[in-house]
């Protein structure tokens, strides 16, 4: 494994940014950043050994930033959506940015997407990776409680791809971390990721409103275009679906354990992610507002694994208070492989 840094570009905030790339023996390889704590780049080899990026980004940390799509970036304090942009907590109400329409998006004007982060490299093993750490002050885009986060993002010589966020605060507050890559197992420039194979192993799923807040209990996938648990192109139902694919898919099994939630393969090249999850969910996003990112609507799927969308206003919904002497911890693994020709 090697573990190299250059200079990347600054933050919107005039913040000098840097890169560190990971690689292993195969040529494997990924690129992540300070700012946003953000998965800039993934280079894969398909099955001729051929490397192509295979996550969107960009090429200097100026150009990330939340009208741009949220590419590669550590989504939070609250990842996707909080109804109306607001929650009730022990006793208090707190009102949020309305950055999506009438609802909260991402953590706000300015999520942990738009923050610089502290960042530690390290080697232990055959896994070497980058910690990120951020100290989210009390009242920071109007969330309560200073939260301590750190994101751990490691790559191992099997090629496996580690993501581990923590979260430890003191007063009682919300917390919902994710990534948020855009992937296209064709290459970044390629095109459309309809064509490309997608598993979900997801029994059920939260139907959405028209502003994409959840509208009741989870629904079964059975026989509709949300069923993906046999492979399927992304774009064989997706005009079945009211604007694409941007729904909180159920894993199935035990929340909190590690459990393989989707595999996605492009056909073409033959290479392949498999995704595992301790997360109740995973927002499967078909990339329908892309366009002028720069890059053209559908030219990235997402599988952001999280907790569901508006559980602070969702008793029904697993619970996604952090209390102080508790501590969040979020892991996600993905596993990147080639198959042979279909």
């Amino acid at each position: 494994m090697t573990i190299s840094s250059s200079p990347f570009g600054s933050g919107a905030d005039g913040q000098a940014a840097t890169l560190w790339t990971i690689e292993n023996a195969d040529g494997l390889s990924v690129g992540v950043t300070d700012w946003g704590a953000t998965l800039v780049t993934v280079r894969q080899p398909d099955r001729d050994g051929r490397l192509a990026d295979v996550v969107l980004g960009f090429d200097d940390a100026s150009v990330y930033r939340p009208s741009k799509g949220y590419l590669g970036a550590t989504c939070g304090r609250y990842a996707n959506r909080i109804a109306g942009g607001r929650f009730r907590l022990a006793g208090r109400d707190y009102e949020l940015a309305q950055n999506d329409g009438p609802n909260h998006l991402h953590g706000g004007d300015r999520g942990f997407d738009s923050r610089l982060w502290t960042a530690r490299p390290y080697s232990e093993g055959d896994r070497t990776g980058v910690v990120f750490s951020y100290l989210s002050p009390d009242g920071e885009e109007n969330y309560p409680g200073n939260l301590s986060v750190q994101a751990d993002y490691a790559l191992d010589e099997s090629g496996r791809f580690t993501m581990d966020f923590h979260a430890e605060t003191d007063r009682e507050t919300v917390v919902n971390i994710t990534n948020h890559a855009y992937w296209n197992l064709a290459g970044r420039n390629s095109g459309s990721v309809l064509n490309q194979v997608l598993v979900l192993n997801a029994s059920s799923y939260l139907a959405v409103d028209d502003t994409a807040i959840p509208d009741g209990p989870p629904r079964t996938v059975d026989g509709g275009p949300f069923d993906f648990r046999r492979p399927k192109a992304i774009g064989a139902d997706i005009d079945r679906v009211r604007g694409g694919y941007d729904h909180c898919m159920i894993v199935d099994g035990p929340a909190g354990t590690l459990r393989l939630a989707a595999e996605a393969r492009d056909p073409f090249s033959g290479r392949t992610i498999r995704l595992s999850t301790d997360r109740p969910g995973v927002q499967f996003y078909s990339g329908n507002f892309l366009d002028g990112t720069p890059y053209p609507t559908h030219a990235g799927f997402c599988l952001e694994p999280q907790d569901f969308p508006d559980a602070p206003n969702r008793p029904d919904f697993p619970s996604t208070v952090l209390s102080p002497g508790d501590s969040y911890h979020h892991r996600s693994m993905v596993e990147f492989s080639v198959s042979g020709v279909d």
